[in-house]
């Protein structure tokens, strides 16, 4: 069973802030971090699913709208003073938005898709990294997606153009709140999960529901985020990577590889220009 309050979790562990946890990847994600023996503090706006989950594992779940500035300042506030600092941000919390066309939507709802994706992330962010900064350590893992730089050649291609233009902004973000914190101790890393079997998704993908082969299990990202907490890849911190295979299994014997060759980051390749003469 779950507790009850953060008083009644072991006070010995590292804290892991997840939002977007009350179901698909983010409760995956709460779920393994909790048996792995982590304090998790479970965030989301859904009160009724955040009580299922902390009836299954022991998790503090807190109802939050992540982009609420007063709010997420008061919980992450709330969590340091109660429970200690926060060794772990996992900004899962996401919406897609509508598929249809851009000048179709509503001004305020496509807008909507970056106060939760881009804002939300920025404020979990803020409101984190001045204790980590101080201790010199600490792990941010922002959700992105490869709709943040796969090509579109027509409408079919197009998920959300507030979507992809978010996840974009959350890799580009990511690599620079990385480069800000790296002499701290502090890593901050984009990661993508692949495409999952979500509410989102069921939505976005339903065309492709049951074809096998294509889904990505929430189990890798669960993973991965547990490897990147364990700092085994800070040396590479900033780098976008995907979960949906165990490639990152590897990437420690693979630090040279990668920074010399710039690999795992968001780039724009230019058709090579002839000399000037």
């Amino acid at each position: 069973m779950g507790v009850n309050s953060i008083s009644d979790m072991s006070q010995d562990s590292p804290i892991a802030f997840v939002t977007g946890a009350s179901h698909g990847i983010g409760r995956a994600v709460a779920i393994k971090l909790s048996e792995v023996g982590m304090r998790v503090v479970a965030v989301a706006r859904t009160t009724s699913q955040l009580e299922e989950l902390a009836a299954l594992v022991d998790v503090i779940p807190i109802s939050l709208d992540v982009s609420d500035a007063d709010a997420v300042a008061k919980a992450v506030a709330q969590v340091e003073t109660d429970m200690g600092p926060i060794e772990l941000l996992v900004n899962n919390a996401g919406i897609s938005g509508d598929a249809g066309a851009t000048w179709l939507n509503t001004p305020s709802d496509w807008w909507r898709v970056f106060e939760v994706n881009v804002l939300g992330t920025f404020l979990c962010c803020h409101a984190v990294l001045p204790s980590m900064v101080s201790r010199g350590k600490g792990h941010i893992v922002n959700l992105a997606s490869n709709a943040a730089f796969f090509r579109v050649n027509d409408v079919e291609d197009v998920l959300s153009s507030a979507y992809m233009a978010s996840k974009a902004a959350v890799i580009r973000f990511s690599e620079t709140l990385a480069a800000e914190v790296r002499a701290s101790g502090v890593s901050v890393f984009a990661i993508s999960p692949g495409l999952v079997k979500t509410e989102m998704s069921a939505t976005l993908f339903a065309d492709y529901w049951e074809v096998p082969d294509i889904w990505s299990s929430p189990q890798l990202t669960a993973e991965l985020i547990e490897f990147i907490a364990s700092g085994a890849i800070d040396d590479i911190s900033g780098r976008y990577i995907h979960a949906s295979t165990d490639d990152w299994k590897s990437f420690p014997k693979q630090f040279s590889e990668i920074l010399e060759n710039d690999l795992h980051a968001l780039r724009v390749t230019l058709k090579p220009q002839p000399d000037d003469k």
